[in-house]
């Protein structure tokens, strides 16, 4: 899924006016309005500006911008942690049982003791 951010172009730490900026030339670049009527690129035309509109209306107001950074947050932290491998071999290691700062697979780490 894309964020608000990705939708319009900027990074999550880009300015009030980058945002005003990057709406404007994106409304100016995918406006139903030039392309032919009817057309399947107006269509797509008409559902990237829905799109477009809604992550302004998110990320143009400071209150609702924080409220949808806090929400990127938490979706983050709850995110399926990705397993890790083994510094030696490669092998996965069971990264919830890491005893050390360095990943280490359970023969590697006997090996080490």
């Amino acid at each position: 899924m894309r964020t608000h951010y990705q939708t319009l172009g900027i990074s999550q730490q880009a300015s009030a006016d980058d945002i005003k900026h990057s709406h404007r030339s994106l409304v100016k670049r995918f406006h139903p309005d030039l392309f032919p009527s009817g057309s399947e690129a107006q269509a797509e035309a008409e559902s990237g500006m829905r799109e477009i509109n809604v992550a302004y209306a998110a990320l143009s107001n400071a209150r609702n911008r924080a409220s949808y950074d806090e929400t990127l947050r938490q979706q983050a932290f709850y995110r399926e942690p990705k397993p890790e491998h083994c510094q030696r071999c490669g092998e996965p290691t069971l990264y919830w049982h890491l005893e050390q700062n360095v990943g280490l697979c359970e023969s590697c780490g006997r090996s080490r003791r």
